[in-house]
């Protein structure tokens, strides 16, 4: 036998879903698929992907998963929603099972990315929002240390101003001392020399 296995990362591309999704189907129906193993790898046969593509169509229908099974093992399909079938033109052919099912996939397939992208953009709002948040923290924290270093610069002044006058003071009340001192000294430094005149 000479049939390609698929691994799922095929079944994936070849049906327009993600791996997970891929995943999750194999998972939920694993009696519905044939397939052997190699180490950790799957290897499906290549019926595995009209089976993705029909549970993928069914599960958008709401059946449970019974049903899902039923569908699948008897090859009935429920009927197809109407409304593809009014849009096209009376005249034309109808369109094959195959491309409807792929227009439901697309269909799925489209509306999963709008939800993973509406997801995206609620994420990315989210993270804008909390760096608002941290941008309003930071600059109340530099407001903050701002005005300390402020009242601390007003501090040391009002120190320093302390400081000049204590020195004036102090220069007031040693003036008298040092002038006094000097007046003595020189009143000696004055008399020595006469008394050395009158000897």
């Amino acid at each position: 036998m000479n049939e390609k296995e698929l691994k799922i990362g095929d079944i994936a591309h070849l049906t327009g879903l993600s791996e997970q999704d891929v995943r999750a189907l194999i998972q939920t129906y694993d009696s519905l698929f044939t397939y052997r193993t190699i180490g950790r790898v799957r290897l499906f046969p290549q019926k595995a992907v009209k089976i993705v593509r029909e549970l993928a169509e069914l599960s958008g229908r709401g059946l449970s998963s019974d049903e899902i099974v039923e569908e699948v093992k008897s090859g009935r399909k429920s009927a197809a929603p109407e409304e593809p079938a009014e849009e096209i033109d009376r005249a034309a052919a109808p369109l094959p099972p195959e491309v409807v099912i792929e227009l439901q996939v697309m269909r799925d397939t489209l509306a999963r990315q709008e939800r993973r992208i509406a997801r995206l953009a609620e994420d990315l709002e989210r993270e804008r929002e909390l760096r608002v948040e941290e941008a309003g923290r930071f600059r109340k924290a530099f407001d903050d240390l701002e005005e300390r270093l402020s009242a601390q610069q007003e501090q040391i002044a009002l120190v320093a101003e302390w400081v000049d006058y204590f020195d004036r003071q102090m220069d007031e009340v040693t003036r008298p001392v040092f002038e006094r001192f000097r007046r003595t000294v020189a009143k000696k430094s004055d008399s020595d020399p006469l008394s050395g005149r009158s000897g």
